[in-house]
Parts: structure tokens; sequence; C-alpha cells
């Protein structure tokens, strides 16, 4: 354990609840910056699209989902 200044805790992506590391990194993106979820970092067995219309439900937020031709994962681009 260490103790952090206002700084130093302010660089952390902090998560809600039980969100899942994509949802989090979703939840944080800023207009015009671009994901890649890769498989790997998706644990769920359909794709990330559900997801991220819950996310635009719930919040406003619109993003733009394309799936990687090779099948290595999903791009994702927050629109507004």
């Amino acid at each position: 354990m260490k103790k952090l200044t206002k700084e130093e805790a302010s660089k952390f992506v902090l998560k809600r609840g039980s969100s899942s590391v994509a949802r989090t990194a979703v939840m944080h993106l800023q207009p015009g910056e671009i994901l890649l979820i890769e498989k790997a970092d998706w644990q769920q067995k359909n794709g990330p699209g559900q997801m991220l219309s819950r996310v635009t439900k719930a919040t406003g937020r619109e993003f733009k989902l394309e799936t990687v031709a090779t099948g290595e994962g999903w791009i994702v681009e927050r629109l507004k």
C-alpha cells in the first residue's frame, strides 16, 4: 500500500461496480478516440454490440462498432 497525491490518483482509470475491463475502457473514451477490443479481452459469447447499445442508452454517447476482418476483435470509435 502507498499514499497517493491527487495528481497521481487522477491518472488511474476507475470502474463502477462489477463492470468489465472493456466496458470501463469504453466509458473513458473521448469523442474521436478509437479502441481495439481483442478477442482475448472479451469474455462474453456475443460481441460488444449489446454492451455499446446499453452504454449509448444510459449515457447518450454514440459509438461506431466494426469487426476486424481477420477475427482478431472489434474496433470501437466514440463519435459523440
